[in-house]
């Protein structure tokens, strides 16, 4: 895959629809409508049952919706969103304990990683592993038991290191050869440059908002033989020097400075929707677009109130009950009785205005993909600049890792 020629294909898809992804849908009340095709909007709302709306969520659509340009704007998203495959490489030898006290989702993303970070551990003639933000070290640790790598896993928590260490110490393998845990900071200076300085191959497995970048760009720095890295957390990248980092794109007057929310809709991609929570979230939903068109039109606040978790009980009794325990938890002195909010939330109009801004909804979530990858291939082309060939893959089953796109970048 031509990193540049995809970067530049997402930047054309994604400009024209800016003010949709960019914002949150409520942010833009009395106009939430505003930017979307009307006639997608209107195609969308006709799908009310769990099972259609699922259906939607997960883009299972081209037989599904009518209007052409809408199955035209999925099948773009389909196509800008493909990546290649981690390949298949000979599965990791396992024991009855490998995978004693690690969920389904960190023994399948090992299962999926390990085979390719011994390869390249090989075929680089690698010293050593850096698990960076390994906590406990559970991929360390099967690196290190599994394929008899030396591995080093960085973290900044001690306690989870302390368990790890706790763990390592009843089941290594060959205790001559055991995982080291350093309590390490990653920055461009101090202990963590002195273990760059080594053959080693860093490897950061969802790595935190600008943690992923500060592991980028100080290892190709040091121009370490091999790293792999998975990203996450976007939302804490709101700054513009975190975004658009490879001179490439910077190169484009017109390059996208996604925001906050943009970011945190990138953080869901791929995310799909739980049956089982299904009806406790569109009835969320409904109870927040209500009390925030309530709070804006009859209670003359203007800006969107943040108004915190609250227990999915609350939820079972009518919405004149939820406002008013908003209410309180705002400080704001009731106008209207439970009945008056009951009558209010059971308009007709009401109902319409948020049928139609759940159907954008669905229309927004749909970029969360190719937003996510637009950041990614950024990274990607960054690597490239400083002499790196790249790979980016997807590596885990979405349904059980939705953060499976990973950079493998090697020097030749």
């Amino acid at each position: 895959m031509n990193h540049r020629e995809r970067f530049q294909e997402i930047l054309d898809f994604l400009k024209p629809y800016q003010r949709i992804w960019q914002n949150e849908i409520m942010l833009m009340y009395p106009n939430p409508l505003e930017g979307y095709p009307m006639e997608w909007v209107e195609d969308l709302r006709r799908f009310q049952n769990k099972e259609d709306v699922i259906r939607l969520e997960k883009k299972d659509v081209f037989d599904y919706i009518e209007n052409p340009s809408l199955i035209e704007f999925y099948q773009r998203i389909e196509e800008l969103s493909k990546l290649p495959q981690v390949p298949d490489y000979e599965k990791m030898p396992e024991e009855p304990w490998t995978w004693l006290f690690m969920i389904p989702k960190k023994q399948h993303e090992i299962r999926r990683l390990a085979p390719h970070l011994n390869h390249l551990y090989h075929a680089h003639k690698i010293d050593q592993v850096v698990d960076i933000g390994g906590g406990i070290g559970y991929l360390a640790q099967t690196l290190n038991n599994q394929y008899k790598l030396k591995v080093t896993s960085l973290d900044m928590n001690p306690e989870l290191q302390k368990t790890g260490t706790e763990i390592h110490t009843k089941n290594a393998k060959d205790p001559a050869n055991k995982v080291q845990y350093k309590n390490v900071k990653v920055s461009d200076e101090g202990e963590f440059v002195e273990i760059l300085k080594q053959n080693v191959m860093p490897i950061g497995l969802h790595t935190c908002g600008r943690l992923a970048l500060d592991i980028i760009k100080v290892s190709s720095s040091k121009k370490v033989p091999a790293l792999v890295n998975f990203g996450c957390c976007y939302h804490t990248l709101d700054k513009t020097d975190l975004q658009n980092i490879s001179t490439f794109a910077q190169g484009f007057p017109d390059r996208l400075d996604m925001h906050k929310f943009a970011l945190t809709l990138a953080c869901r991609a791929h995310r799909k929707m739980d049956e089982k929570d299904f009806d406790l979230k569109q009835k969320v939903k409904y109870f927040r677009y209500a009390i925030h068109i309530l709070l804006h039109d009859h209670y003359d606040i203007k800006e969107l109130v943040t108004l915190g978790n609250s227990s999915p009980k609350l939820y079972d009794k009518s919405f004149g009950h939820y406002a008013l325990e908003q209410f309180k938890r705002i400080n704001l002195e009731p106008r209207h009785t439970e009945e008056e909010l009951n009558a209010f939330f059971s308009h007709p109009d009401l109902k319409l205005l948020i049928d139609r801004m759940l159907a954008t909804g669905m229309i927004r979530n749909a970029f969360g993909r190719v937003m996510e990858l637009y950041l990614q291939l950024d990274r990607a082309i960054f690597l490239e600049e400083q002499g790196y060939q790249v790979q980016v893959q997807e590596f885990f089953e979405e349904e059980l890792s939705p953060r499976n796109i990973g950079i493998t970048a090697t020097l030749s």
